[in-house]
């Protein structure tokens, strides 16, 4: 049913979601749907949370993946991935972040915000070709840095190039990490 209440959302937006639209979709009753959601918010409740956590595990995936791999590398393999799970449901990203608010749902992003931030820095603690004095806050700004641009974008982009956005937000986060100098052989 998730499934379908993605389509519906991608098809229709919020504005047109309903129930008995996930249910044609799922191809089930309306009564079954009811079963298992009982209402259109808690749909996109679920929705939301389902997002949230599909960033969050392949940041953390991506990070896992390159433990001790240059920071360029690793952008490049978080930017990739995150531009498959978003250009595959664009248009989902962006009803569910206009519905945050009006479901009382920040906390699901904060949440997500929170665990990728928790594993940013613990990659920046641990990465030997990064000598950065606070982790924390570095991861921090960040991940928040990257949702901001990646809201904004998703609301409205002005005929912005997407390439050059992403280029630019990767540069100007490696530029702001500092780098362990080599020690000559010796």
């Amino acid at each position: 049913m998730i499934i379908a209440a993605e389509r519906v959302l991608a098809k229709y937006g919020v504005a047109g979601f309903t129930t008995n639209h996930v249910a044609d979709i799922a191809g089930v009753s309306i009564g079954s749907l009811y079963q298992y959601f009982p209402n259109k918010q808690s749909i996109l409740a679920t929705l939301i949370e389902r997002n949230a956590s599909q960033f969050a595990t392949t940041f953390e995936r991506v990070l896992a993946a390159h433990p001790s791999d240059a920071p360029e590398s690793v952008a490049l393999a978080l930017g990739l991935e995150f531009r498959a799970v978003y250009h595959g449901q664009g248009k989902v990203h962006f009803e569910l972040y206009d519905q945050l608010p009006t479901l009382g749902l920040v906390r699901i992003l904060e949440a997500s915000l929170t665990r990728m931030t928790h594993q940013l820095t613990l990659w920046l603690t641990a990465n030997p070709r990064l000598a950065v004095r606070d982790p924390q806050a570095t991861a921090w700004v960040f991940v928040r840095a990257v949702e901001g641009i990646a809201r904004s974008f998703a609301i409205k982009h002005d005929d912005v190039n997407e390439d050059a956005v992403a280029m630019q937000t990767i540069a100007m986060l490696l530029a702001a990490l500092p780098r362990r100098s080599e020690q000559p052989a010796g």
